[in-house]
C-alpha cells in the first residue's frame, strides 16, 4: 500500500471522501479502492518522490492507495504525493461525485414525499458529514431550485416572445375611413 496525504478543498468534501473510502479504524487512514472512479483517478494521479513531500492545506486527508499492477509499480519504495494540478483534478472529480450523489439522493427523497429539511438531514447523517454542513446543503438546494425556476421563466419568456412576433395583426385593426 502507498500512503499519501491529499488536500481536499472543503470540510464537506473531506467528509464525503471519508464516506467513499472509509478510514481504517486503527490508523484513521482512508483506504482507497480503484473500483471507484475517484479512487482510480487518485491512483492515476499519484506521483513518486525520493524524499518526503509536505502537503499543506486546511483539509488534509491521509489516504492509502492500493497496489495496482504496473500502474503503481513506479511508486514502489518511494514517497507518494499529488501535485497541485493533480489535487485540483481530484477535487473537481470529488465535487462532481458529491453533486451527483446529493442530487440523486435529494430526488429520491422528493419522490417519497419527504420534506426538504428531512432529506438534507438524512443525507448528512447517511454520508457521515459534519452537522455544520446543514446550512451549506440547504443553500445548495435553494440555489438549484432558483436556477431551475429561472430556466423555466426564460423558456416561457422566449415562447411568449415567439408567439407575440408570429401573430399577424393585419386585419385586426379597424379601418376608420
Amino acid at each position: 500500500m502507498y500512503l499519501s496525504v491529499i488536500n481536499v478543498e472543503s470540510q464537506m468534501l473531506a467528509d464525503f471522501l471519508r464516506y467513499l473510502f472509509p478510514p481504517d479504524e486503527k490508523s484513521g487512514v482512508c483506504m482507497v479502492s480503484v473500483t471507484h472512479p475517484t479512487g482510480a483517478l487518485m491512483v492515476a494521479c499519484a506521483r513518486a518522490s525520493d524524499t518526503p513531500v509536505q502537503s499543506a492545506g486546511d483539509h488534509l486527508v491521509q489516504v492509502d492507495l492500493p497496489k495496482y499492477g504496473n500502474g503503481t509499480f513506479p511508486l514502489l519504495n518511494h514517497y507518494v504525493y499529488f501535485t497541485k494540478a493533480d489535487t485540483t483534478r481530484i477535487n473537481l472529480a470529488l465535487r462532481a461525485e458529491f453533486e451527483l450523489d446529493f442530487a440523486g439522493y435529494y430526488r429520491r427523497g422528493e419522490e417519497l414525499g419527504m420534506r426538504k429539511m428531512d432529506i438534507i438531514e438524512a443525507y448528512i447523517f447517511s454520508r457521515g458529514l459534519a452537522p455544520e454542513n446543514y446550512d451549506a446543503m440547504h443553500k445548495r438546494v435553494y440555489r438549484n431550485q432558483q436556477r431551475a425556476q429561472e430556466r423555466i421563466k426564460q423558456r416561457l419568456l422566449r415562447k411568449a416572445y415567439y408567439l407575440n412576433e408570429s401573430i399577424n395583426y393585419d386585419g385586426l385593426t379597424a379601418d376608420k375611413t
